[in-house]
């Protein structure tokens, strides 16, 4: 089923609180996606999901399984995945270290079957990896490193993958390539998605459900059917 759930309050840094309160959910093969201006509170709002940033209460569920006291470490050995912004990687290995290493530090009991069935998962969603997989991260570009970013979140094979941004600073044919990868992820791998994103016409080109955020508040939340006509859409980025 893949029903995750969270709540928090008073997310912030330090004596900054830019989240004052927000609950969300997502279940296995649905996506929702949380937009809204810069500053809104999308990136708190993920890390907060995760434990990263200070709360005074959080709640996490997994199919009902309690996983509040779960760090972004230990959540990521429960299989739910966290992929930040800025394409992070190991940028002085390869793409295939990269690879190995995130499996290596959460699968590392997988099969050599299940190991190289994971690899080609990736690298049919993302074939470039494939032809680059001896080359150092770090000299690829933006868009070829945050699909590698999204690969290393997935050979954990993960229940749930959190994603901040991941379109930003991207090409559009790179924005395309990753976002038709997140479609099939969604469809194929029964993986419940949250994302955080500022290209609204992608996000809303694959995403089931929607909350928008302005100044840390949610100001509308719905099916993408109900929220695309929306003027609190044009009011959350625009300030109209």
């Amino acid at each position: 089923m893949n029903r995750f759930e969270v709540a928090f309050t008073n997310a912030g840094y330090g004596a900054l609180t830019v989240v004052p309160r927000l609950s969300l959910n997502a279940s296995g093969g649905q996506l929702l996606v949380l937009l809204g201006s810069n500053g809104a509170g999308k990136t708190t709002s993920l890390r907060a999901a995760v434990g990263t940033v200070r709360t005074t209460a959080r709640t996490v569920k997994l199919d009902g399984e309690e996983l509040s006291r779960l760090n972004a470490w230990q959540l990521a050995r429960r299989a739910i995945a966290f992929v930040p912004d800025g394409a992070r990687c190991f940028a002085n290995a390869s793409v295939i270290d990269n690879l190995t290493g995130a499996l290596e530090a959460l699968r590392p009991k997988a099969t050599q079957a299940e190991r190289q069935l994971l690899f080609e998962t990736v690298f049919d969603l993302f074939p470039v990896l494939r032809e680059r997989r001896q080359q150092l991260a770090g000299s690829m570009s933006g868009g070829q490193r945050q699909m590698l970013a999204i690969s290393r979140g997935l050979m954990m094979e993960p229940r749930v993958l959190i994603l901040d941004e991941p379109s930003a600073g991207l090409a559009p044919k790179r924005v395309e390539e990753v976002f038709e990868a997140l479609g099939r992820i969604k469809a194929e791998n029964n993986c419940a998605i949250v994302m955080a994103e500022q290209n609204v016409a992608a996000a809303m080109s694959i995403a089931d459900r929607c909350l928008i955020l302005s100044e840390g508040h949610v100001v509308t939340e719905g099916s993408i059917d109900e929220v695309r006509n929306d003027p609190r859409l044009r009011v959350a980025y625009l300030g109209l």
